[in-house]
């Protein structure tokens, strides 16, 4: 509690550039300047959700994705109940390639079977190691809803400045209020937009 904070544009994006999904406060660009130069915070992530498709075919069936880099679980402090969770070392090539399941989707979905590393995926048409489950009790960052799949952010060869499609949060260094990370963000905010 009073720990976790989100960074946010102050009165919004106000128009510009193109805001991709419910949760999208900031854009790829800034969270590589956020990820590096985090004063406020003792670690810091990001997020999106989107909408996926498993399976093959016919028998494929929509799934609630979660997207994120690879300090939100361990920034979260979350631990796997099954497995391992996703590290920055997961981040790679845009083809997801390895995957965390939440409880809900290895209990219904896999049968909560323990997973054997030969367990995969097929998310999007790219085959996916499921290398972990999350805690019964992680459902997520938006209250209300839940996920499916999580899955590390890929290096994508261009990054656009203009799509708004993630979410950055951070924990807050030990001593700082919000008040201060805030202050301490607004000094820093023109140097990241430059």
């Amino acid at each position: 509690p009073k720990e976790l904070a989100e960074v946010r544009i102050v009165g919004g994006i106000q128009g510009f550039g193109v805001i991709n999904g419910p949760y999208a406060q900031m854009t790829r660009p800034i969270w590589q300047q956020i990820r590096e130069h985090h004063e406020a915070f003792s670690g810091v992530f990001a997020w999106s959700t989107q909408e996926n498709r498993v399976g093959r075919g016919s028998s494929s069936h929509s799934v609630r994705g979660l997207e994120v880099s690879g300090e939100f679980f361990p920034v979260l402090g979350i631990q796997p109940w099954r497995g391992r969770l996703l590290r920055p070392d997961d981040e790679g090539a845009c083809t997801i390639s390895r995957a965390v399941v939440s409880y809900p989707y290895w209990q219904g979905q896999m049968g909560g079977r323990e997973l054997s590393g030969n367990d995969t995926l097929l998310i999007d048409g790219h085959s996916a190691e499921v290398i972990g489950v999350t805690p019964p009790g992680f459902f997520g960052l938006a209250v209300g809803e839940g996920f499916d799949v999580a899955f590390p952010f890929c290096q994508a060869q261009e990054l656009r400045p203009e799509v708004f499609d993630i979410s950055i949060m951070g924990r807050l260094r030990p001593g700082w209020t919000l008040e201060r990370a805030s202050a301490q963000m607004g000094a820093s905010s023109a140097g990241i937009f430059a």
